[in-house]
């Protein structure tokens, strides 16, 4: 069974790397994992891009809030 996990962040690079990690070292096999990011201008997207590649999708477009985001 695949299980989708979204991480949606908006300038929270303090803790945005122990997020994706913490999903990323999950060991269920089908994880498809979506990161949003709608503009940080704080190192976020720099975190993000380190990821890329075992990040299922990333959406880097502006939202109205977290709930538009999700």
């Amino acid at each position: 069974m695949k299980i989708s996990i979204v991480t949606i962040s908006y300038n929270q690079a303090p803790f945005l790397e122990n997020a994706i990690r913490s999903v990323l070292n999950q060991s269920h096999g089908d994880i498809e994992y979506i990161v949003v990011d709608p503009g940080s201008t704080d190192g976020s997207r720099d975190i993000i891009a380190r990821y890329a590649d075992r990040i299922s999708r990333i959406i880097l477009e502006p939202d109205k809030g977290a709930a538009d985001g999700l």
